[in-house]
């Protein structure tokens, strides 16, 4: 990574001094608002902890900018500024070791809010340019207008849309709720502070109130003392709906919908009188989101999460989601002021309010009092009364029942209704707009918000039928850790019951970790027929009541072998005569989930990629043949070596006929705020999402794909071999590498950060070569290491296996790979997430990590340096940059900008660490010192913007 010196560094130091937001950078927003920021931070530092830490803050960021220049030559020495920096790190006393880790952690945390709203800057600029942002719905639907497409195509095309991200509590995000809800509250008061025409007096008290909340940033603990519960994640993820999720779904469609007024369609007339716009006429885009959630359901390896957790969540959901669509339907009876003489009132308008009048009489007079000609205000009066009863009922709180909705589709007929009402009243922008946005809101989230999966491991599974076998009366004894047979059976009956009070949709599908064989799919119907078994009494699964669940059976292929026998596994499944009658009375449809994060620490990135994308292929190919709908589950992580990336350009990648207008992901931890925090982030998300969706879905695409793929298939065997050797030589094979990576990361450190209900390991340690590697879990595996800045599951074996093809096929070899990674996305978005983590590792820092293993970590770590050294020069030779993200420079630009502040952190982590663990076990000390490692660890991740 390239150095910059320090005087050029536009970014602000920590400063006390008050700065106006107008003053500096009136030109650029964000410098401006990190200014305002920095500045702010640094008076409350001052106020909160003394004129001599903000000296200390900003001696330590000076040293950090200095080593950074000293690498490119200028600035003064490395000695003396390493000596500079230890005489204030070493021995520095726990209160201001902990002050100054809070300070930088706290100034990542405010500038990630500023960068932020500069994305939603920098896209509405791009819109205002030329209409089409890049990558938008709106361009692909100008695509393949270019490609020929008429209007009605097109349309057909999104009415096959099927999108549904999936939330997880997977434990990588490293804020607390408290600290997430705060800094919301900040970015409002940034962009009340932005607003032109601010008067003097308003702008005085938006940084009076910004200025309080730093405080309270400052003073609040960015460290959970105790792990949340199942139900505190559920609660947590809660909060992105009703902050985000509810308002960005329907402005989404809203766009979409825009976007299909086709320029084509831009005549003198239509312009004048704005017919075909959105609004003023019936939707072309339907609701083609729907949410999914684990979050309570996934009890792979946590056995906190139980059946009667479990049977909790719906509720929860249910109350959230039908107070959101209460308050809507209250609006509208505020806002719907539409005089309807009583003698024109007729029709099924009409036939509803009779019928409302003889389920809710005493609601009925009241509206009828208040709003006698009003006819539209007293229906959705009705109906918010109707959603309260219904929410009570949900939710097992006492109310009448009598008017209560029996399902989301009796909610969603009462609107067509009355949108078909307001058309013939002359009011279709009144029907097309918030009433449309309305109904969209309902058919999207129903009555249950997200559906609930559960997930549990194969192992289980087969653990459990075992026990039900050998003695049937004795299943308490546990067959997993913390898991008994007794909690796998109440598993089955907790999602009837929810089946039963919420509808099939709140709870149906089952995913099985670490599918192998068509016997775990079987063993799954077999367990939920089981459980329907009046011989086991309720009280030994949990007290609920023996019923069959109807599920849909997701196996999970995600280490090396499964993924290579997935299509033979899911060919073997439908061959089943029983799975196949069973899949009949599903509608003949499948969904198949692929691991990224443990085929990437098993066997690479590179290697994993391949193995996934090869693996996509095959599933299709056998759907196709065996004649069934087959949707892939890609279980995708935040971070590179877990499956992350940009998400538009992964779908894009994806293998010919895989997508089909079907697409469902996981949104795991940190990557949920990042992409749900903000309203005008998350339309913008879900657009690109929605749009490469839409242009993987053609044919012209699929023959793209499947060319460019065929060309390159027998290089990627060649690569992904070689990849996976030099992986698995380091990381499986090396007899040192274990201690050396608990050694030169913060792993134990983070494993105990409270984050998460999850444990960080599968059950107990293996007794293999590799202890703590194999059980531990992906997540740990990949933040260590980020942690390190070292980064290693993203990108190490690239370097040997481009290496390899070069000696093996010399320049012309080079100029191949070249010319796949313009021709073929898979290659290309592989390469550049590959870039993107190596634009974050500093190998000067991570030697720093590396000293902590001692001389028996020295040829590991010279493995690691000089694998760092191929990768990045064959790298840039492949993709013909001279410098990693020179391709994307505003990206570049930010990773630049943030490294000297982070390399503070991490100064002060290493030395933490080393302190820490020269402690005695028994030593009180302990405890805060590993507090205070947590506190740099949740820095540094929101200095790289990436845990695990």
């Amino acid at each position: 990574m390239a150095r910059r010196s320090a005087s050029s560094d536009p970014n602000p130091a920590i400063r006390a001094e008050p700065q106006a937001i107008g003053t500096a950078g009136a030109r650029d927003p964000l410098a401006r608002e990190v200014r305002l920021l920095g500045s702010l931070l640094g008076q409350v530092i001052a106020e909160q902890a003394g004129p001599d830490l903000l000296a200390l803050v900003e001696r330590v960021r000076r040293a950090t900018i200095g080593l950074r220049d000293h690498a490119e030559g200028h600035g003064d020495s490395e000695q003396a500024l390493r000596d500079a920096l230890s005489a204030d790190l070493d021995d520095l006393p726990v209160e201001q070791a902990e002050a100054l880790g809070r300070a930088f952690s706290l100034y990542f945390q405010l500038v990630n809010l500023a960068e932020e709203r500069e994305e939603v800057r920098a896209a509405r600029r791009a819109a205002r340019r030329s209409g089409r942002p890049d990558g938008s719905f709106g361009e692909a639907v100008e695509r393949l207008a270019t490609q020929g497409r008429t209007r009605s195509e097109v349309e057909d095309l999104v009415a096959r849309l099927a999108i549904e991200p999936v939330l997880t509590a997977h434990p990588t995000e490293a804020r607390r709720r408290t600290v997430l809800v705060a800094l919301r509250r900040c970015q409002r008061l940034l962009a009340e502070l932005a607003a032109p025409g601010l008067g003097p007096a308003d702008d005085d008290d938006l940084r009076r109130r910004l200025r309080e909340e730093i405080t309270l940033l400052w003073r609040a603990a960015h460290v959970r003392a105790t792990r949340p519960t199942p139900l505190d994640e559920v609660r947590a993820a809660l909060t992105f709906f009703d902050e985000t999720l509810y308002v960005a779904t329907p402005r989404l469609y809203r766009a979409l919908d825009d976007a299909l007024a086709r320029p084509d369609e831009a005549t003198a007339e239509r312009a004048a009188s704005d017919a075909g716009r959105s609004g003023t006429r019936p939707p072309r885009v339907p609701a083609f989101l729907r949410w999914g959630s684990w979050i309570g359901a996934d009890r792979d390896g946590n056995p906190n999460v139980t059946a009667e957790v479990t049977a909790q969540v719906p509720r929860i959901q249910a109350d959230h989601v039908l107070r959101g669509h209460e308050a809507v339907a209250a609006r509208l009876t505020a806002t719907l002021a539409v005089h309807v003489p009583r003698e024109r009132l007729g029709g099924p308008l009409a036939a509803r309010l009779a019928r409302d009048e003889e389920v809710l009489p005493e609601t009925m007079r009241d509206l009828a009092r208040r709003f006698p000609d009003e006819p539209y205000r007293r229906r959705f009066g009705a109906i918010a009364e109707r959603l309260r009863r219904t929410r009570a009922f949900l939710t097992e709180q006492p109310a009448p029942l009598a008017g209560r909705y029996g399902s989301p589709g009796d909610l969603v007929t009462e609107l067509d209704e009355i949108q078909a009402a307001l058309v013939a009243d002359g009011l279709p922008r009144v029907a097309w707009g918030s009433l449309q946005d309305f109904r969209w809101q309902v058919e999207t989230f129903g009555f249950h918000l997200a559906s609930l999966e559960v997930r549990q491991h194969a192992e289980v599974h087969a653990a459990a039928l075992e026990a039900l076998s050998a003695d049937p009366p004795d299943l308490g004894r546990e067959v997993a850790p913390g898991v008994s047979a007794a909690e796998v059976l109440a598993t089955f009956r907790a999602v009837a019951s929810i089946q039963r009070r919420f509808g099939e949709v709140a709870c149906q599908r089952y995913v099985i970790s670490f599918a192998r064989s068509p016997r775990d799919a079987a063993a799954v119907l077999e367990l939920a027929s089981r459980a329907d078994d009046e011989a086991i009494p309720a009280m030994a699964t949990g007290g609920l009541a023996p019923a069959t669940p109807v599920l849909d059976v997701v196996p999970l292929f995600e280490s090396a072998d499964a993924l290579t026998d997935a299509a033979g596994v899911l060919r073997g499944l439908l061959g089943d005569a029983a799975y196949r009658a069973h899949l009949r009375a599903r509608g003949d449809r499948q969904e198949v989930m692929l691991g990224y994060s443990d085929s990437g620490k098993e066997s690479g990135f590179l290697a994993a990629s391949w193995m996934l994308y090869r693996a996509a292929e095959a599933l299709a190919g056998v759907a196709r043949d065996e004649g069934i709908g087959l949707t892939l589950f890609h279980g995708r992580g935040g971070a590179i070596g877990r499956g992350g990336g940009p998400t538009h350009r992964a779908i894009q990648a994806q293998p010919p006929g895989s997508i089909a207008g079907r697409f469902k992901l996981t949104e795991q931890g940190e990557v949920i705020a990042a992409h749900y925090a903000n309203p005008a982030v998350a339309g913008r998300h879900l657009d690109q999402v929605a749009s490469a969706v839409l242009l993987a879905s053609t044919p012209e695409h699929d023959r793209a794909v499947a060319a460019a793929a065929e060309a390159g298939r027998a290089v990627m065997d060649e690569l992904a071999a070689e990849a996976r050797r030099a992986y698995r030589a380091l990381v499986w094979e090396a007899e040192d590498f274990p201690a050396f990576f608990r050694a030169a990361t913060p792993l134990a450190e983070l494993s105990a950060l409270p984050i998460g209900s999850r444990p960080a390991s599968r059950g107990a340690p293996s007794q293999d070569r590799a202890p703590g590697i194999e059980g531990l879990r992906a997540i740990p595996w990949v933040f260590a290491w980020s942690q390190s800045r070292i980064g290693l599951p993203g990108w190490y074996g690239l370097g040997s296996a481009l290496d390899a093809f070069r000696r093996g096929h010399g320049e012309a070899g080079v100029e191949r790979l070249a010319g796949l990674y313009r021709s073929w996305p898979f290659l290309a978005t592989v390469l550049d997430n590959a870039e993107l983590v190596l634009a974050k590792v500093d190998l000067e820092v991570g030697r720093l990590y590396a000293s902590l293993a001692g001389p028996p970590g020295a040829p590991l770590w010279a493995a690691i340096e000089a694998e760092h050294r191929r990768t990045v020069e064959l790298l840039g030779r492949v993709t013909g940059r001279r410098r990693l993200l020179d391709g994307a420079p505003s990206l570049q630009r930010a990773i630049h900008l943030r490294s000297p502040y982070i390399d503070a952190l991490s100064e002060l982590q290493v030395r933490l660490l080393a302190r820490l663990r020269a402690l005695p076990p028994d030593d009180p000390a302990r405890g805060r010192l590993q507090r205070l490692v947590q506190l740099t660890v949740s820095g540094v991740a929101a200095g790289l913007q990436n845990t695990g």
